[in-house]
């Protein structure tokens, strides 16, 4: 069972979206309602919410501001904003959220935003991969890693700021990662799409400034990889 919390001043869309949260996901959700900024912060972080469904005005305090104190207390908690103004559509990027619903909209949209948050959630869980390191096992974020290198007859790992090798084989380190947004791109590297910022004809660039070659022989399949991973979700 999932936590959520639902955070609106207006006690008729409250007990609204409340009704369509159950109807649609009956026992899935221990569902916590508040109407303020004060009681919404302390019953999300009591519960530990997996999801907030937060209306963006409450009374002289924002919604905006309330999931930004979310997403420090509770990185991994996925926030849905409501709202009767479609004005606040860029205002809440300030804050790390899912899903942006307009109230008029809600029957049809929150069960989506919904739907978006649990499939976040999910794919967290899936977000670890374990290594062997010499002596030791390693369990790694996936989403940490920027490329993974042939090396000798084992292969090195490549985070932000650190490399170790690995007893792992390249082959079998794209078995693992090739379901989690990684591309083969040469015969010696595989790629965290996620980390890519540019693609050329024959080379990935990082957020980090790092680049990667593209090798003819990976050229075609890489760059459909890398295609469909931008249309994902659409």
């Amino acid at each position: 069972m999932y936590n959520l919390l639902l955070c609106d001043d207006n006690g008729v869309f409250l007990a609204q979206s409340q009704k369509i949260i159950a109807e649609n996901y009956n026992g899935i959700f221990n569902i916590v309602v508040s109407e303020n900024f004060d009681d919404g912060l302390k019953k999300c972080v009591d519960s530990n919410a997996d999801i907030a469904v937060l209306d963006i005005e409450l009374k002289d305090e924002s919604g905006i501001d309330l999931a930004k104190l979310l997403n420090e207390k509770i990185p991994d908690c996925r926030i849905i904003f409501l709202t009767n103004h479609i004005g606040y559509a860029t205002d809440v990027y300030s804050a790390e959220h899912t899903y942006f619903v307009v109230k008029e909209d809600m029957e049809k949209n929150l069960p989506r935003a919904i739907e978006k948050a649990l499939s976040e959630i999910e794919a967290a869980k899936n977000d670890f991969i374990t290594v062997s390191s010499k002596d030791r096992k390693r369990v790694l974020k996936v989403s940490d890693i920027f490329y993974c290198e042939h090396s000798g007859r084992t292969a090195k790992i490549y985070l932000e700021n650190d490399s170790f090798t690995v007893t792992e084989k390249l082959d079998t380190l794209y078995e693992s990662l090739c379901e989690k947004g990684f591309t083969r791109c040469h015969k010696s590297f595989i790629v965290n799409m996620v980390k890519v910022s540019e693609i050329f004809r024959n080379k990935y660039v990082f957020e980090n400034g790092n680049e990667i070659p593209i090798s003819r022989n990976y050229a075609d399949a890489t760059k459909t990889d890398f295609a469909k991973f931008m249309c994902r979700g659409v």
